[in-house]
């Protein structure tokens, strides 16, 4: 009975082992691992990495029978979690340690290499200084390897306390060359230096200084810009600016000249007499980010751009200023395509415009679009509904028609030619006896004719 039992005792405890053991096993490969939700990624994240022929538990457990019993207690609870939270992968990332130990397994630190051209020990760090492995390689296994940069350093070694001058780590300062200082860095280390320019100065000083050590690129130009450069940016080489601004930076090109202002600088020869068609052709150009009204009208001698309403009131300015002002930039055929008739008008025009407007008044409709025109001058001389008949006295003085009217040849065109001559006062009865109607039209019979015939 004894030995059946032993016998039946051996054999559970072989099963029993049997079957931990492959559990051990099998719970200890990355496929067990992935099973859950959260470990997808990371799981993914190994088997692109360095450490893809590497097993979980080189990293992951200490050896021996007490770092394997931590290890699978560790992850029934992570089991657990899984199975009662449901956590998403962020929510467990850099939970499990990686104490340094175990990446000296594989590594000797004294046969590691460092980055090159500057003095850099793994056993002083990692071993005397006690830095922990994952500090700089966090990520190169289960995310996105992180190059250091050195800027990486220099914020650890003051938090520590370490050394961060140049020398400590830089074999030279003449090869000296930080990572980011690539072939696209000629044209964005302006924007670097306006927000951090002590960074630059750690170097770039010398014994010539800041602001003269940037001269000798910059000739002379003020670096960083200082505030209100963009609209006092004027130089006397354009060759200046592009210096830099006209290398490629991360996002295409830096910004020229053209990508601000939209025209060619510096301005071509020919600009002098082009600007103008350009400005009205691309309205969306403004001139004002360099140049002043008082600089346009310094040359135009009126206002530039021209303002609303212009078309009506250019011609008293043209006539008041000359029309050399206006040539600067119209030629004579600018005004010939609207103005059929000389413009701007000589000063016999006056005397005639009334009979070039009874020939084509659209002509003079071009610019002088309503009556108001006429009625400055016209209105003073009573032109009103009644004016037909009480034109004749005031035209005896024949004086005040003249400017408008030339006589006779314009009276004659309503007064028949045979009329109002010096032997009228004795013949006009029998004309308005027989054609009372050529009379009407000045004269009222009951008013006018009782002046004389009582």
């Amino acid at each position: 009975m004894k030995k059946k039992l032993l016998l039946t005792l051996v054999i559970a405890g072989i099963i029993l082992a049997t079957a931990l053991g492959i559990g051990i096993h099998e719970t200890s490969k990355p496929t067990f691992c992935n099973t859950c939700h959260s470990m997808e990624p990371y799981v993914a994240a190994w088997k692109t990495s360095t450490h893809a022929s590497t097993d979980c538990m080189a990293c992951h457990r200490d050896p021996g029978l007490v770092g394997l019993v931590k290890v699978k207690l560790g992850g029934l609870k992570q089991v657990a979690v899984e199975l009662t939270s449901k956590p998403e992968p962020e929510e467990i990332k850099g939970k499990a340690k990686v104490p340094n130990r175990r990446c000296q397994s594989c590594h000797e630190l004294n046969k590691l290499s460092g980055p090159t051209a500057i003095n850099f020990s793994h056993e002083l760090h990692a071993g005397k200084k006690g830095l922990e492995c994952v500090t700089c390689h966090g990520d190169l296994v289960h995310g996105e390897p992180k190059t250091l940069k050195m800027q990486d350093c220099l914020d650890c070694h003051k938090a520590k306390s370490g050394p961060v001058k140049c020398e400590s780590c830089h074999q030279s300062k003449a090869t000296m060359k930080p990572q980011n200082h690539d072939a696209k860095w000629l044209a964005a280390h302006g924007e670097a230096a306006k927000k951090d320019l002590k960074s630059c100065t750690t170097c770039h000083t010398g014994e010539l200084g800041v602001e003269k050590y940037c001269n000798t690129c910059h000739n002379g130009v003020q670096m960083p810009h200082p505030e209100g450069w963009l609209q006092n940016h004027k130089v006397s080489d354009v060759k200046v600016c592009n210096t830099c601004h006209e290398k490629p930076v991360e996002n295409g090109k830096a910004q020229t000249c053209i990508s601000c202002h939209q025209v060619e600088i510096p301005h071509p020869a020919n600009w002098s007499k082009e600007h103008g068609r350009f400005t009205l052709q691309n309205k969306n150009v403004n001139c004002y980010s360099c140049h002043t009204k008082a600089e346009c009208s310094s040359c135009h001698k009126v206002d530039m751009p021209h303002p609303n309403g212009w078309l009506r009131t250019h011609g008293a300015t043209a006539l008041a200023k000359g029309s050399s002002t206006c040539y600067t930039c119209h030629s004579k055929t600018t005004c010939t395509s609207c103005h059929t008739s000389k413009s701007p008008h000589n000063s016999t025009f006056l005397t005639v415009h009334s009979k070039e407007y009874g020939k084509n008044p659209a002509k003079c409709n071009t610019c002088h679009t309503d009556k108001t025109n006429c009625n400055t001058c016209h209105q003073k001389l009573g032109h009103d509904s009644s004016w037909i008949i009480r034109h004749g006295q005031v035209a005896q003085t024949q004086t005040s028609c003249a400017p408008c009217h030339r006589q006779p040849d314009y009276c004659s065109t309503c007064h028949p030619k045979t009329g109002h001559d010096e032997r009228w006062i004795q013949n006009h009865g029998i004309t308005a006896k027989l054609r009372p109607e050529s009379c009407k039209p000045c004269h009222d019979f009951k008013s006018f004719c009782k002046k004389c015939h009582n």
